[in-house]
């Protein structure tokens, strides 16, 4: 790539980035008997960015004309500046000249294409059930290699692997259907996706357990949340509330989440954080070339940051976080989540169970759908609590309510926090299966409204 002929070209920008990347990738479906799905693939693809007097010009390729593309950007941003009426604007960064290689254990690439089928294989084999009417692994590794390159000076090589594998059955007892699944996904190689064996049981047999399982009478319950759950809480109803471009576009959302407001109990804190390596939300970089770092969304119960691409910290007068992010290069970033979690305390887990009464331990993480401070959340199973003691497997557990009053029900914080990524990933805009993970230890909440039968 002619770096110099591209800068001349795009020399009459206020501001450009240059995006380049390499993706080497295996993605493997077995389910129900059958290879559904067997593909390796290199692509490669790249983008100019352009800021002109204040409007964007965008064009994405996978050709190597690159002082053609740099022209037609800027071409588009000379146009877009001629019709609008607010100008876009970006904060300035000191140049960053850095090399990112993520260290991985068993390289994807020492395995044959035949060996990883037999392994996918012979975890969808120990799925099998005559109670099991669909099972499926999902498989895949990607190794991207990535260059950016902007007007500030910047020069940011990334060379990343990406491995993770999906296992999920759907278990038949006449016209009763239930679901259970387990991921995995992060970057590293094969170590991440070997030995998964019990996990391949340990969700056959609970599928095969929601069966007899009784359905959740509805009420309000005290419910004790497990880290995959608590952490998808965290992300979905607090997370997205927390991304600059979302606040900036809804004034009246923006007033609520004012900085310095409380939220939750003094001992809640929530955080982002993209420079923890090897997390699925690990962003070293962002796609604007700002360096990761830990953002604190609640402090101690207080509303003290934001999530920000460049422009959002320009318009509100802040820093940029680290939170630009497209799921490849033929997107333009938007601001999106990195590695979301709540801050551990020092509550030990079997001192939140004693103290339950009459509760619900919900447990990951089925689905569900937020509406601004509105959520509602399906746990994956969950059990009932009494007397301070687990009981009973339940079935149909699905958590509704309003996120602030949420948090501030939040009565104790474990001590136990764990993170999780996964192979499915955030959507956003259009823009969908963007790694990250969620966070968090066990937390104990109080007066939540279960729906059921």
């Amino acid at each position: 790539m002619d770096i110099d002929a591209i800068k001349q070209a795009l020399e009459p920008a206020d501001y450009y980035e240059i995006h380049l990347q390499t993706n080497f990738t295996t993605s493997i479906v077995y389910a129900n008997q059958t290879i559904e799905h067997l593909q390796t693939s290199i692509t490669r693809t790249g983008n100019i960015r352009v800021l002109f007097e204040g409007g964007w010009g965008f064009i994405s390729f996978n050709g190597e004309d690159y002082k053609r593309y740099a022209s037609e950007a800027l071409a588009m941003a000379r146009l877009v500046s001629h019709h609008q009426k607010e100008g876009s604007h970006v904060l300035t960064y000191p140049p960053i000249q850095d090399h990112i290689s993520s260290p991985v254990a068993i390289s994807p690439a020492e395995y044959s294409l035949e060996q990883k089928v037999h392994l996918v294989q012979s975890y969808h084999d120990l799925l099998t059930h005559p109670m099991i009417s669909r099972q499926s692994v999902t498989y895949r590794d990607t190794t991207t290699k990535t260059t950016f390159v902007n007007s500030e000076g910047s020069h940011i090589t990334m060379n990343r692997t990406f491995t993770g594998l999906a296992m999920s059955v759907t278990a038949r007892d006449g016209t009763l259907l239930q679901r259970a699944s387990d991921s995995v996904g992060q970057y590293g190689g094969m170590e991440l996706v070997l030995g998964l064996e019990q996990n391949a049981e340990t969700i056959k047999k609970r599928a095969l357990d929601l069966l007899k399982a009784p359905p959740l009478e509805a009420g309000v319950y005290t419910v004790l949340l497990d880290p995959r759950l608590a952490g998808v809480f965290a992300h979905e109803a607090f997370g997205h509330l927390s991304e600059a471009d979302f606040l900036a576009e809804n004034p009246d959302m923006l007033e609520v989440m004012r900085e310095n407001r409380r939220f939750g109990p003094e001992f809640l804190s929530i955080v982002d954080d993209g420079s923890i390596p090897g997390l699925a939300g690990y962003t070293p970089y962002d796609d604007e070339g700002i360096s990761a770092h830990k953002t604190y969304l609640l402090k101690d119960g207080i509303l003290t940051g934001r999530l920000h691409s460049r422009e959002t910290a320009w318009r509100m007068n802040q820093k940029p976080t680290g939170n630009a992010r497209a799921i490849n290069p033929r997107y333009q970033p938007i601001v999106r989540m990195t590695n979301t979690y709540i801050e551990p305390k020092d509550t030990p887990l079997e001192n939140m169970i004693a103290g339950i009464k009459d509760g619900i331990y919900a447990c990951d993480y089925l689905g569900g759908m937020t509406n601004l401070e509105m959520f509602t959340f399906s746990a994956a199973y969950a059990y009932r609590i009494q007397n301070g003691r687990i009981t009973n497997l339940v079935r149909d557990v699905v958590l509704t309510g309003n996120v602030f009053t949420t948090l501030e029900n939040i009565q104790a914080i474990g001590n136990d926090l764990q993170h999780h990524g996964g192979l499915g990933g955030c959507g956003k805009g259009g823009q969908s299966g963007l790694p990250v993970s969620t966070g968090s230890p066990h937390i104990l909440v109080s007066n939540v409204k279960i729906g059921g039968v």
